[in-house]
C-alpha cells in the first residue's frame, strides 16, 4: 500500500501538533530511512532465490558425497569383521 506525499504531509503535521518536530523528525526517518529505492522487490527476491538454489544444490552434492564415502567405509568395516569373526569360527571347528 503505497501513501501519497499528501497523505506523508498530513501525518507529519499532526503528529507535529502532538510532539516536537524533532521528534517528528526523528520517527519519519526511522520509517524509511533510506528511502523506497532500499526497499527488496521482486527482482531482488528472483536474484537471491537463484543463489539460494545453486548453493543448496552445491550443499546437496557434498552431502551425498559423503553419504556414499561414508556408506563405503561402513561396508567394508563390516565386512572386514564378518571376514575376521567367519574365519575365526571355520578354524575353530577345524581344530
Amino acid at each position: 500500500m503505497s501513501i501519497t506525499e499528501a497523505e506523508r504531509s498530513e501525518m507529519v503535521n499532526e503528529l507535529s501538533a502532538a510532539s516536537s518536530p524533532k521528534t517528528v523528525e526523528t520517527l519519519m526517518k526511522c520509517l524509511l530511512p533510506d528511502g523506497r529505492d532500499h526497499l527488496a522487490n521482486k527482482d531482488d527476491l528472483k536474484v537471491l532465490e537463484h543463489s539460494l538454489r545453486a548453493d543448496f544444490a552445491e550443499l546437496k552434492a557434498y552431502v551425498d558425497t559423503a553419504l556414499a564415502k561414508q556408506t563405503r567405509l561402513f561396508m567394508t568395516t563390516l565386512v572386514g569383521f564378518m571376514l575376521t569373526t567367519w574365519t575365526t569360527m571355520l578354524i575353530y571347528l577345524a581344530v
